[in-house]
């Protein structure tokens, strides 16, 4: 059945995404990867970082980077408070949702919602979209599936409630005793992947763009498998061919348009697998550490930590940004039979909206 979108989502959507209909998103909403950063500094623990030093990071990130994206994710603790006003007008905001702390269940992770941060408030805060991590296993117990269904639909309630576009990421994570950079969890990836998307698919729980990782892991992909990213050579797990087949299964079980994230990864490799994602059918990027990270190495030096922005990440995020151009227009995504189309368009508009 073809998709309609109501009018807050409608413009909501398009906010996020450039002239063209594809999304040029950066995230700077990331949380224990900046104070992991942040901690080398004089050898701290993460926990030591400042609120300042986090919230001086977060708006030096914005300042230098939005200015070159059509949309930025960002948090409501660190950055909000802080970097709104270097954010464009012409540029989307969203606003994430999810406590970066979730909890442990026999290490099956269960999301929450940030204190006192809900839809209502980022509808309000100016924000034109809603971002919310799932955690997600396919072979989780029941209870776990059950939390985090109930969790991921209440947002999608909420948000339909605030006419909000919901965006929805979708993590898989290792179980106790999987290492993540091992042969039998990069072999197991690309099905955990497919099953989570085809699971969060259900139009129940009311995703309008999905954020997705990578369906595998080219560390071990045959054609890569040497060391070519990292100079570690690994057994391969599959080919790039089967790799394609992968992200063409993705695209098919995505309901609505998607935009792929970094994972970390580093940026020759992220750049290749926007490559792929593009040619698959992906509506841009969601990228963050991928774009940025490298930058922090310099810290606490913030001086150097901007050089480092304009001379190696605004040129990178350019970069992705070109190949972004070949990427699918969300617009023209299959859910919506060719173009989106405003929900209970009729002279009851007015009427019948929001009703």
């Amino acid at each position: 059945m073809t998709k309609t979108l109501s009018a807050g989502r409608f413009r909501g959507l398009m906010t996020l995404a450039d002239d063209r209909g594809v999304f040029k998103m950066l995230a700077v909403d990331q949380r224990p990867p900046i104070f992991k950063a942040l901690a080398k500094h004089k050898q701290r623990q993460p926990s030591e970082v400042r609120y300042d030093e986090v919230a001086a990071v977060k708006t030096l990130l914005t300042r230098i980077l939005a200015p070159e994206t059509s949309a930025i994710l960002i948090d409501p603790v660190w950055t909000h408070p802080h970097a709104l006003a270097y954010i464009p007008g012409r540029v989307g905001l969203l606003s994430t949702l999810e406590d970066y702390s979730f909890k442990l269940h026999d290490g099956e992770r269960w999301s929450y919602p940030i204190p006192d941060w809900s839809v209502a408030k980022i509808k309000r805060s100016g924000a034109a979209a809603v971002k919310v991590l799932a955690w997600d296993r396919p072979d989780v117990r029941q209870d776990t599936r059950e939390h985090q269904d109930a969790f991921v639909r209440e947002v999608g309630a909420a948000c339909k409630k605030h006419d909000i576009p919901y965006v929805l990421e979708l993590l898989i994570y290792p179980m106790p005793g999987e290492e993540d950079d091992s042969f039998a969890y990069a072999k197991a990836k690309p099905q955990l992947v497919l099953d989570s998307v085809r699971h969060y698919a259900d139009d129940s729980f009311g995703a309008d763009l999905l954020k997705l990782e990578f369906p595998v892991n080219l560390k071990y992909c045959r054609e890569f498998a040497g060391g070519a990213f990292d100079g570690k050579a690994r057994a391969p797990a599959y080919t790039l061919a089967e790799t394609r087949e992968f992200l063409a299964e993705l695209n098919e079980l995505s309901h609505v348009p998607w935009v792929l994230l970094s994972a970390g990864v580093g940026p020759s490799e992220f750049a290749l697998n926007l490559d792929l994602a593009f040619a698959a059918g992906a509506s841009g990027f969601l990228a963050g550490r991928a774009v940025w990270m490298e930058a922090l190495d310099a810290y606490p030096d913030m001086e150097a930590v901007e050089a480092a922005l304009k001379t190696q990440a605004v040129p990178y995020l350019r970069q992705i940004s070109a190949l972004a151009d070949k990427a699918l227009p969300w617009t023209s995504h299959h859910a919506f039979g060719g173009q989106p189309k405003l929900e209970a368009a009729s002279e009851q508009w007015l009427k019948d909206y929001l009703a």
